[in-house]
């Protein structure tokens, strides 16, 4: 039997326990590692996706899983990234995948060892002049990128560019509409994006432009205009230095995750330019001889 004797006068915290007429002294310390240990212990992977999947549905801001778990790393974040993202497509579907942080400052800005990849929602895909409205977002963010569409089922890594190239059908511009949804930014690391799914949300595909010899994409580059004043500009070595050596990368991460990859699936390679905030507007980008894509954010 135990019994808990409290002392008058002495720290509430500090108790004495009697354990079969033994007395030991109960440290707080002691009990708040306890607490820690115990917690840490069931903060798995389902865990850490069920905290996200919860806030999600109920229209809140994301918790950053690496304030939940201090020690995940990039390889758990993936797991994290591939259980959310399941339990998300039960009521949606696969468009394609995205690349983020594509430049060494912002991969040493959030602490990760390169880029990182996320999956494009279905629901997400806009085509056309759509108009945008930002009380859907928390924090809507702008991004002018290339996307490439694939042409064929890839099941298993690609080896080189050469192999990439016939894989491949199109190219097109496109901006990425990411939703920085996280309740802070304090502490916010690169596991935290890629476990929420590089805060993947919406995406407008421009006009295709079929692959060939005479097409060079990093080529190409890209002018953003709001309302008549320019506002971005990027180049397409801008993602990882060449636009070939992304989209080679982004393949095979996204095959590593466990994806399977669908002819007609898009991806995203990363912003060319700034990521910049998603205010109320008539935008334009023009990629040149790739085309134009408008939309409007209200």
């Amino acid at each position: 039997a135990a019994r808990e004797y409290k002392f008058p006068g002495r720290d509430p915290t500090h108790h004495i326990l009697e354990v079969d007429g033994m007395r030991r002294k109960w440290i707080p310390v002691i009990s708040v590692l306890f607490v820690l240990i115990a917690t840490t212990a069931f903060c798995g992977t389902a865990d850490l996706a069920n905290a996200l999947v919860d806030a999600h549905k109920q229209g809140k801001l994301l918790p950053l899983v690496s304030a939940i778990d201090p020690k995940l790393d990039e390889t758990g974040a993936y797991a994290v990234q591939r259980d959310y993202v399941t339990q998300r497509l039960k009521g949606d579907s696969v468009a394609g995948f995205k690349a983020g942080l594509t430049t060494a400052a912002g991969q040493k800005k959030f602490g990760v060892s390169g880029p990182v990849a996320g999956v494009l929602y279905g629901s997400g895909k806009m085509t056309g002049s759509p108009v945008i409205f930002s009380k859907g977002y928390a924090a809507l963010m702008v991004e002018t990128e290339l996307a490439f569409q694939a042409g064929r089922t890839i099941t298993k890594p690609v080896k080189s560019v050469a192999e990439l190239k016939r894989s491949f059908s199109s190219v097109m511009p496109s901006i990425e509409l990411p939703d920085m949804n996280f309740k802070t930014m304090q502490g916010f690391r690169g596991v935290d994006l890629i476990a929420a799914n590089v805060s993947a949300v919406s995406f407008i595909a421009g006009p295709k432009t079929r692959m060939g010899h005479r097409v060079d994409p990093n080529s190409f580059s890209v002018v953003l205009t709001r309302d008549g004043e320019k506002i971005n500009a990027g180049k397409a070595p801008d993602a990882l230095g060449d636009q070939w050596k992304a989209l080679l990368w982004l393949v095979n991460r996204s095959i590593e995750s466990g994806w399977k990859i669908e002819a007609g699936d898009i991806f995203m390679t990363g912003a060319l330019g700034n990521m910049i905030p998603g205010k109320p507007g008539k935008y334009v980008a023009d990629f040149g001889t790739l085309g134009k894509v408008m939309f409007e954010i209200r």
